[in-house]
């Protein structure tokens, strides 16, 4: 018995180490996938045009390609963040802002995509309000969701109750999700930060917040 416990107990210490590690790994390699299929062929190309395509048939060229594919686009995303930190590149990024948000299709997408990137990166904690629990997208089904602000205007106007913009973020990237108008009287708040709830979304529930006393928006008392 004392072999079975000492077993069970090195197995989830083992468990506890490598899953955080697995996971992080998994998202890396998530994120990473397409932009190494889009980098690669160009660098693939590159290598065939200074004559040392010959290489590439060699075991691991093309992971190698990959990588240096993966280190150029780090390297340019980061001369780009550079440039556009002084005052001559942040007059050239304005200048291409006002030249995207002036193109009739374009202006939709890049706006709105320009929008969720300065919420998130804002922080999230100033981005959503409070975290709930929502019957969605059924009833008797509860989706961990995140408030965005009350109703406003047109679209409150169609509804006889007071209504909540909440975003439900998607397992395991949950910059992308849907957007629903709930009534605040079906909302269920939850003590959790929203840094909590995103982790536990992230990690597709194994990252459970603790309980705790209180609750923890501006709209529960009203």
């Amino acid at each position: 018995m004392r072999l079975v416990a000492h077993l069970r107990r090195s197995l989830l210490a083992g468990l506890l180490i490598i899953l955080p590690v697995f996971v992080t790994l998994w998202l890396f390699a998530l994120i990473l996938r397409p932009v190494q299929a889009f980098v690669t062929p160009p660098v693939l190309r590159l290598v065939e045009v200074i004559g040392f395509g010959g290489y590439l048939d060699l075991p691991g060229a093309r992971i190698v390609a990959g990588v240096i594919g993966l280190t150029l686009t780090v390297l340019v995303i980061y001369l780009i963040g550079l440039a556009g930190s002084n005052i001559l590149g942040r007059s050239i990024v304005r200048m291409m802002d006002n030249l995207a948000l002036s193109i009739p299709l374009v202006k939709s997408v890049y706006g709105s995509a320009r929008q969720l990137v300065e919420t998130f990166y804002s922080g999230a904690d100033r981005a959503f309000d409070s975290v709930v629990l929502i019957e969605y997208p059924r009833k008797g089904i509860y989706t961990v969701a995140l408030v965005t602000a009350v109703t406003q205007g047109e679209l409150q106007n169609c509804s006889p109750d007071t209504t909540v913009n909440v975003f439900v973020p998607t397992t395991p990237n949950p910059t992308s999700g849907v957007l629903v108008l709930v009534r605040q009287e079906d909302l269920i708040f939850l003590d959790m930060s929203v840094e909590e709830a995103l982790r536990f979304v992230v990690s597709g529930g194994i990252v459970s917040p603790q309980q705790v006393e209180g609750v923890n928006s501006k709209f529960a008392n009203e």
